[in-house]
């Protein structure tokens, strides 16, 4: 193989992106993918630079940051600085596509250093024109629309498998960097990504060598992984029986892996188990880090102890419950790719990247549960998910995989005690909020980072409407990762139509209301593009019940709407809109008719668990249901840690902030104001709107993206007005 001109390095992404441009040769397979890897790459990117941020090195700058290993890939050269990827371009791909929405940003945002350092990583001049640093030419059309920022649709005949999956992949990174890069944090995050995350390259001195490496790499029975060192471990302590667990292993390994070549469901389904049975959690013990990071090393050193594991039928036994509950978690993991009847909810976290919910159902099951219990157990801990992450978005809280975390000292030891049905529906109860009513839906609409979470909630109301008058469940279709629908803004945004409103953050904030939104098909929705009100509705009058409802030709005594409109008591909610008031009143009755769609979609019954008394909160504006504004008055607390703080709550506990502090900011020669809260959130002064992180107001407030950090600025003992960047970054004085 001629392993002595075989040579590897380290490089940082700046150096492997900004060298050279980047082919795919015909062996390699296709962009392939999927919304959870990307959710896993984007989770790990973030989660290690916020650590990379609180690490005092980094006050010097970003280049002091301990580097990250992302992976190795193997390519060889070609001449004029070409080079073809013979593996690894899975992530390469999608690094890729991370610089192409960060150099969007940066633009939007006029951060003109990350701007630049991202254009060198996304493309190169060539022959007068330019290039993109991944040169394929199925991807060129794409890949340009990105970088110009601009809509794509994806052909309807004849796109290949990597050009679907690139763009659908596209669409999630949009929204998971929104999520998860504060604006003020663009250029930091631009420079560590860049400068501190490594990839390993081996360079092939020929296409032929290449071609061996790739095939060596990927030849599975080449490699022991931790699994294959946890069976070896296990199996070599149970005896003469060794042999029957070792087939029922190997078929065990079999189920676990999908039909698409997931060699990585085995080992998430045991760091799942061993989590949810066997790790200690909460205080010093780091069991749950260490079972991610090497399983089978964990069961080696807690064989004796921990897990007491001593004898032979011991051994036996423990194996043969992992195999057990394998069974189980199979039906779990296909009802995570599709909704199943009963397990619906576990489908709807999968979708929200919830992926560890798996953690928390398999705490609740015993291996010998029979498949009925374990599937009734597992819809009462999914439902209980669910609805937690629609309180947390609801009330404007994060709501990642990493704040589920945060639950699992305190529900996974209760769950693992839990030995029937009624005892898992008593325990989760116990933990949840008072239902408050939804109230919080009132004021909550679309804002600057939250328009995955936007639109999960449309799909459940609309799906949910739809289905109760008979008409067929689309769920899936409108959580389809092809975004076959749009959200609808059922007002366009013309702020000149609406003389009521003379306030024009104050008009985008209403037109963004929950209420006024709604699904539509791609081709309906960009079809009507700023039609007036009246154009819409007409439209409307052949789509969902949601929007149906709006035309004033809508059949309220069709016997199935009939039914459906007296059972939730809809009649004076799910009808045209009012003739008077605007988009005021337009906004307080669609709140409300949303509000009593949630009260029946996620009351507690409905999820299978005991019904508590609602504590409804009155509006500041007026009875419930007619708020004028939908001010946001209730805040929702779940359980486990608090959250962890923003950048402004840090400030108000440091003694930087003071609650009641006025914040002035400038948009479009006017003067906006907020005021900071007790909590360390921000109210804007002309709509009572309330926002945790400072970017979201002031996007509210311009009507773009924009970095609050910057935007906002608040006076100082002596007068003088600073940012919030200026008076986070100012040491406290005694």
């Amino acid at each position: 193989m001629g392993g002595s001109s075989i040579s590897g390095d380290s490089f940082a992404l700046s150096d492997l992106f900004s060298k050279a441009t980047y082919a795919i040769d015909y062996y390699q397979r296709e962009y392939a993918w999927t919304a959870g890897d990307v959710r896993t790459l984007v989770d790990d990117l973030c989660s290690q630079f916020d650590e990379a941020v609180q690490d005092p090195k980094t006050r010097r700058g970003m280049r002091y940051a301990d580097p990250y290993f992302l992976g190795p890939i193997v390519y060889y050269e070609q001449r004029g600085g070409s080079r073809f990827l013979v593996d690894g371009q899975q992530r390469f791909t999608t690094v890729h596509l991370i610089f192409m929405h960060l150099h969007r940003q940066a633009r939007e945002l006029r951060l003109r250093d990350a701007e630049a350092r991202l254009d060198r990583v996304i493309r190169e001049a060539h022959g007068g024109t330019w290039r993109f640093r991944i040169d394929i030419q199925e991807r060129r059309d794409l890949l340009q629309a990105l970088y110009n920022g601009r809509k794509y649709e994806v052909p309807d005949h004849g796109a290949s498998l990597s050009l679907r999956n690139l763009h659908a992949r596209s669409l999630e990174l949009e929204q998971l960097l929104a999520e998860r890069i504060a604006a003020d944090d663009l250029s930091r995050f631009t420079d560590w990504l860049l400068d501190r995350v490594i990839l390993v390259g081996i360079q092939a001195p020929s296409r032929d060598t290449g071609f061996r490496i790739f095939e060596s790499m990927n030849d599975r029975g080449a490699r022991l992984t931790a699994v294959d060192l946890l069976k070896s471990f296990l199996l070599s302590h149970v005896g003469q029986d060794e042999e029957e667990l070792n087939k029922s292993w190997r078929e065990m390994l079999a189920s676990l892996t999908p039909a698409w070549d997931d060699h990585g469901a085995p080992g998430r389904f045991l760091k799942s188990v061993l989590i949810a049975h066997h790790a200690r959690l909460g205080g010093e013990f780091r069991d749950r880090d260490d079972i991610n990071m090497a399983l089978h090393l964990w069961i080696r050193q807690n064989a004796d102890g921990l897990l007491g594991l001593k004898q032979p039928n011991q051994y036996f036994r423990f194996v043969e419950q992992l195999i057990k509950l394998a069974t189980l978690y199979r039906t779990l993991q296909a009802a995570s790719e599709r909704p199943y009847p009963e397990l619906e909810a576990v489908y709807f976290n999968a979708v929200n990247g919830l992926a560890n919910q798996m953690t928390f159902i398999l705490a609740a099951i015993k291996s010998d549960d029979p498949l009925t219990v374990a599937k009734a157990k597992a819809r009462l801990v999914a439902n209980f998910i669910d609805r937690w992450f629609v309180l947390r978005v609801l009330a404007d809280e994060p709501a990642l995989s990493r704040d589920l975390d945060d639950l699992t000292p305190l529900l996974i030891p209760q769950l693992r005690k839990c030995k029937t049905v009624d005892d898992v529906a008593t325990c989760l109860w116990a933990e949840m909020p008072p239902d408050d009513g939804y109230e919080s839906v009132r004021a909550f609409g679309l804002r600057g980072n939250n328009l995955a979470q936007v639109r999960y909630l449309l799909a459940r109301l609309t799906a949910f409407a739809e289905s109760q008058w008979g008409a067929p469940d689309l769920t899936t279709a409108y959580l389809s990762l092809d975004r076959g629908w749009d959200v609808e803004h059922i007002f366009a945004n013309k702020h000149d139509r609406h003389p009521e409103i003379s306030d024009p953050v104050e008009f985008r904030l209403l037109r963004n209301r929950l209420g006024l939104l709604g699904l539509l098909t791609k081709t309906v929705n960009r079809s009507l593009q700023d039609a007036d009100l009246p154009a819409k509705v007409e439209v409307y009058r052949s789509e969902n019940l949601l929007l149906r409802c709006l035309h004033r030709g809508f059949q309220q005594s069709q016997k199935p709407v009939r039914v459906l409109i007296q059972k939730y008591d809809l009649a004076h909610h799910m009808c045209a809109l009012p003739r008077e008031g605007g988009i005021r009143a337009a906004v307080a009755q669609r709140q409300e008719l949303y509000r009593r769609l949630f009260c029946e979609i996620w009351k507690l019954e409905s999820l299978g668990f005991p019904a508590a008394e609602p504590i409804v909160a009155e509006p500041a504006d007026g009875p419930a249901g007619e708020a004028t504004n939908g001010t946001l008055t209730t805040s929702t607390t779940m359980p486990g840690r608090a959250m962890r703080p923003t950048d402004l709550q840090r400030m108000v506990r440091a003694g930087k902030l003071r609650a009641g502090s006025a914040l002035i900011g400038t948009a479009a020669g006017q003067e906006v104001r907020a005021t900071i809260q007790d909590d360390g959130t921000i109210r804007l002064d002309a709509t009572g709107d309330i926002f945790r992180k400072p970017d979201d107001p002031g996007q509210a407030v311009t009507g773009k993206r924009c970095s609050g950090m910057t935007f906002w600025h608040t006076a100082s003992t002596d007068g003088t007005l600073r940012t919030l960047r200026q008076v986070r970054d100012t040491p406290v004085t005694a």
